[in-house]
């Protein structure tokens, strides 16, 4: 199914705005939150912000140039989004978006992202180190969705990107079960959970379908941030590393852009 559409998940989300994600590994109380500025509206010119975090302008169908890394372009490059999201068609369909991010630590990133993704697209060279292989030996599974969003994060002067791979249908049609991976490595992971349940003055309640953002854990099974995809967007950090927080903001950043899946 190569068309995603969220919005019917969405409306549900929109009539319990009052309400609070839940998350299942920590208390989201003991998180800190983070309203979402730049995720509505016009997208032209975009920018992304919450708390102290600050996305460049969100270029949109790019194909090359635009970025800090010279490295980038339609060339032999073993790492970077290459070729298939170059392509025309990808561009004319708005299927993929960059930004770049920075702060007070000195720390930067570029970042890339693409739907409609083909999984064996990103085993590019046989990476054994990346993300779909790191996934088969973590769970024993195959990723074999064509249908996949997909990113990429460099943080500083890493030539090694961080890689996300998300399957937005399945995180709604079997919330429960599904998980996505962020790694960089099969040490260092992190695991998104879809979030099923909202916050009352009852305690969590489970909705009655689909997701309404994700929470991120990491190898301990920690709950380490989440993004609630409900309207405006609110993003929730826990309390850890100065560069561990500009990973997860970056990670955060590309779940609340890719919000418009469909072709």
């Amino acid at each position: 199914m190569k068309k995603i559409v969220l919005s019917t998940f969405i409306l549900l989300a929109w009539a319990c705005t009052p309400f609070k994600p839940a998350v299942s590994n920590a208390d989201i109380n003991t998180l800190t939150e983070y309203k979402v500025k730049g995720r509505q509206g016009l997208l032209i010119n975009q920018k992304l912000s919450f708390g102290e975090y600050q996305t460049s302008k969100v270029k949109r169908s790019w194909t090359k140039g635009g970025n800090s890394r010279s490295t980038v372009s339609v060339s032999t490059v073993t790492d970077i989004l290459y070729p298939e999201i170059l392509t025309e068609e990808r561009v004319n369909r708005n299927q993929t978006f960059s930004f770049q991010m920075s702060d007070a630590f000195q720390n930067n990133s570029d970042v890339y992202a693409a739907s409609d993704f083909e999984a064996d697209k990103i085993l590019i060279g046989n990476n054994p180190n990346s993300v779909v292989n790191i996934i088969r030996n973590i769970t024993g599974k195959d990723v074999e969705q064509s249908n996949m969003f997909y990113a990429q994060i460099y943080l500083n002067q890493s030539e090694k990107p961080w890689e996300l791979v998300l399957d937005n249908y399945a995180s709604q049609k079997d919330a429960k079960q599904y998980a996505g991976f962020f790694s960089v490595n099969e040490n260092q992971y992190y695991i998104l959970k879809p979030i099923t349940q909202l916050q009352t003055s009852k305690g969590p309640k489970s909705i009655w379908m689909g997701s309404v953002g994700f929470e991120i854990c990491n190898t301990s099974n920690k709950t380490v941030a989440a993004v609630s995809l409900m309207d405006n967007g609110l993003v929730y950090m826990a309390e850890v590393s100065e560069e561990e927080r500009f990973l997860l903001a970056n990670l955060c950043a590309v779940l609340l852009l890719q919000q418009d899946v469909a072709d």
